[in-house]
């Protein structure tokens, strides 16, 4: 969703698309060949992940050509499922370092000087919650661990919460 609620966001047909809540026809924003997660900011920009095996893209919710926002380096397959952070200052999303996402990681990084961090090594499909605590899927299994959204940095062990999560190895999604 868009931060005002009107318009919702969505990969179909190869590209990435908006649509108003009150209907009317879709609006293409830009190619998407194999979209992985997107997350609409405050700014007016979206962060997606447009091709399964690439880093995130910042894409201009008026439509327009995707810039680089996050790079893979040496051993990392794919950014994905990302979730722009309160404030619009940073995102979080997954660092996956082979085609499955059980070895993957939850990183997180700076808009503003594009400095990265690892947050939880061998887990996917991270999500920042309200209550302060990162969340996210490893082998099935939702795990929670405090989470400094300010300081961009995770507090104690991760707990197990849930087991038998719906997830798919292959590509880091889960469904919570």
């Amino acid at each position: 969703f868009s931060p005002d609620g009107q318009w919702v966001a969505f990969f179909a047909t190869g590209k990435l698309k908006k649509i108003s809540v009150d209907g009317g026809s879709p609006i293409t924003l830009c190619t998407a060949i194999n979209g992985r997660g997107g997350s609409w900011g405050e700014d007016g920009n979206i962060i997606a992940a447009l091709n399964f095996g690439g880093g995130l893209s910042r894409i201009p919710s008026a439509g327009g050509p995707p810039t680089s926002v996050t790079d893979l380096q040496s051993g990392e397959y794919s950014h994905r499922w990302p979730q722009i952070l309160p404030g619009g200052k940073s995102v979080l999303f997954t660092d996956g370092k082979a085609q499955a996402y059980d070895g993957a990681s939850i990183d997180v990084m700076s808009l503003a000087d594009h400095r990265r961090k690892t947050l939880v090594r061998g887990g996917t499909f991270g999500r920042y919650l309200p209550s302060g605590h990162l969340i996210y899927v490893n082998r099935g299994a939702l795990f929670a661990v405090p989470f400094d959204v300010d300081r961009l940095e995770v507090h104690g062990t991760p707990a197990p919460v849930l087991d038998q999560i719906n997830y798919n190895v292959v590509q880091g999604s889960a469904q919570l």
